[in-house]
């Protein structure tokens, strides 16, 4: 057998072992284009940046920042993005059946629980003169969510019909997260459904008491998703390959959260203050983090009642088969080359 074939032999050997990884030069990178909100449910896409996990498969990530996922259907649809991530909407399931085959290929925030990430805070005033902390004290009040027909506007229809109440008995108004605490302060809205920091940030400031975290309200709720476009789908090596890197980093953002590895933590917290607004790591102590699946499980039923809610409001126009949309193949792929999370 001469070295040629003996070399070739063992290269081949070594890339079939466990956990080997093909190395590879810049030149050979595939570069994708990705569209982020910038939020901390973004982590695992930051994790696998940071560690190394894309290059690993011969990728490197160009991100760009969207404000919703609604607006990241146009570019996903057209290909000037490859992959894109943010919450389920009237507009995103809108576009879809509006034949923009988008797939929804992985989870990338939820309300399991103990990730209650989001929550309904009221102002502690309103409390103070007598409130008894549930849902009929909003009755007529003024409550604020970032923008109308996306989850949290689920989960506060969910909290009200406990209170034998409706959206339209409360004054639903938009802000942003960082203008509720403002607006609490100031006594402009009396209810809100920031995220983390602004919980955190509104509760320690005094302004705001939490009434109900969203894990209590809709507990596994699916809050964010990872979105493949359908020209990247075409490549099925590449879109296996890019789940690989994510799970992998799902994967580390639970060892530093839930299984509380204190290195992972600290670094991960480096990470996500070097990418996200979230720049006081102090912070990260004091919120609670929101719930990524070390598998890219999607919770379809979950997707399903927000569904029933849009189109019971006449927001969404037309009924999807939300199990031709959800592809878990690459998910499945990744988690079958990568063993079970333990």
């Amino acid at each position: 057998m001469n070295k040629t074939l003996i070399a070739v032999l063992a290269l081949v050997v070594a890339c079939g072992q466990a956990g080997a990884t093909p190395q590879v030069s810049p030149s050979t990178l595939t570069r994708l284009q990705v569209g982020l909100v910038g939020g901390i449910s973004d982590a695992a896409f930051y994790i696998a940046n940071d560690k190394g996990y894309f290059k690993e498969q011969a990728i490197e990530l160009e991100i760009g920042r969207f404000d919703s996922a609604a607006r990241m259907v146009a570019p996903l649809g057209t290909g000037q993005l490859d992959v894109g991530g943010g919450a389920p909407s009237a507009g995103l399931l809108n576009a879809i059946a509006r034949e923009v085959p988008l797939r929804v290929v992985a989870d990338k925030g939820n309300m399991d629980p103990g990730h209650g990430y989001e929550a309904i805070v009221v102002r502690k005033a309103l409390l103070d003169r007598g409130g008894s902390g549930s849902a009929a004290d909003l009755k007529g009040k003024t409550v604020a969510i970032a923008a109308k027909d996306i989850s949290p506007e689920v989960t506060l229809s969910t909290f009200l019909k406990s209170g034998g109440l409706t959206i339209k008995d409360i004054n639903l108004v938009t802000m942003s997260h960082a203008d509720m605490v403002t607006a609490l302060a100031n006594g402009s809205i009396d209810a809100g459904l920031p995220i983390e920091p602004f919980v955190a940030e509104a509760v320690a400031k005094g302004v705001a008491t939490v009434l109900k975290r969203d894990d209590e309200i809709a507990p596994r709720q699916q809050v964010a998703v990872v979105l493949y476009g359908p020209k990247f789908v075409e490549n099925r090596d590449l879109a296996r390959r890019f789940m690989l890197a994510y799970i992998k980093g799902a994967r580390f953002y639970n060892d530093a959260f839930d299984k509380r590895d204190a290195a992972k933590r600290k670094e991960v917290v480096g990470i996500l203050v070097r990418n996200t607004a979230v720049k006081d790591a102090d912070l990260y102590t004091k919120m609670v983090m929101p719930g990524i699946d070390p598998n890219g499980r999607v919770n379809v039923d979950s997707l399903a009642s927000q569904q029933d809610y849009f189109l019971a409001k006449g927001s969404q126009k037309t009924r999807l088969e939300l199990r031709q949309v959800v592809d878990m193949q690459y998910a499945e792929w990744a988690v079958q080359k990568l063993g079970p999370y333990k």
